[in-house]
């Protein structure tokens, strides 16, 4: 490894939520890693099109709704997009835009002439391109590393911070790992403990997970550059995915209450 540490982003397209890109500029003001590589996914419509709706409202009828509500009804800051061009100490990075291949069970793996870009870089860390799969995730020397909003030890899956909230948790969590083909199950190169016992909604458990990315990233970055190896978590958690039956009642009740709680106190 150079004295410099370069690291590889891996990215949804020309821009990128507003907390990856604080992250970004965190990790490039606060530790010695240069952005060498930007991929880009090039593939139009991306996961979040019409038929991708149609699926999930088969497949989650009483959530779709709830989620698609969520979603549109609050759009905080921290999801607003930003331009890749105006990310603070970015560089002038080689910058590539591929489409990803379906991979061979689930997720997605990048084409040969993206993973040797990446291959080139010291470390790689994914901000797109869905779960990422293949030949990408030994490319690097220092492997790919992905945000995991939760603790994996604890919850795997999705959504972000919604079962912690559910199930009337104290703490929650934010872990950097070091990705592996098993989903939610990499080794641990950063956690930053949550706290979330009076956050009265699920919107505000999401917006103290996504606040301490950017500590997060420069903190694993910052192992990384140190030598430190990734530690395997001794257990991984449950494995949850979008909510059904009763768990999305449950969940609208506890939301409608804490949203007056907001109005009132």
């Amino acid at each position: 490894m150079s004295e410099t540490l370069s690291v590889a982003l891996l990215v949804r397209g020309t821009d990128v939520p507003a907390w990856q890109a604080r992250a970004i500029e965190a990790m490039v003001e606060r530790t010695d890693a240069d952005v060498s590589h930007v991929v880009m996914n090039a593939e139009s419509g991306g996961s979040g099109g019409l038929g991708h709706y149609l699926q999930r409202a088969r497949e989650y009828p009483l959530w779709t709704p709830v989620g698609a509500a969520v979603q549109f009804s609050d759009r905080p800051a921290y999801r607003e997009p930003v331009a890749l061009d105006a990310i603070a100490g970015l560089g002038d990075p080689e910058t590539l835009a591929v489409e990803p291949e379906p991979a061979s069970d689930f997720g997605n793996v990048l084409p040969d002439h993206a993973v040797e870009r990446v291959a080139e870089a010291d470390v790689a860390v994914r901000f797109g391109f869905g779960i990422l799969k293949g030949d990408v995730l030994d490319a690097p020397e220092y492997g790919v590393l992905s945000f995991h909003h939760g603790d994996l030890r604890e919850y795997r899956g999705m959504p972000s911070g919604f079962w912690e909230y559910l199930h009337d948790e104290d703490t929650a969590g934010v872990t950097l790992q070091r990705l592996s083909e098993s989903l939610d199950a990499g080794e641990i190169t950063a956690y930053e403990p949550v706290d979330i016992a009076d956050a009265p909604t699920w919107s505000a458990v999401r917006k103290r997970l996504y606040a301490v990315s950017d500590d997060v990233l420069v903190k694993g970055i910052s192992n990384v550059s140190r030598g430190v190896e990734p530690q395997s978590p001794e257990v991984l958690g449950d494995l949850y995915s979008l909510p059904e039956g009763g768990d999305v009642l449950k969940y609208v009740v506890k939301e409608g209450k804490g949203r007056v709680r907001q109005v009132v106190g």
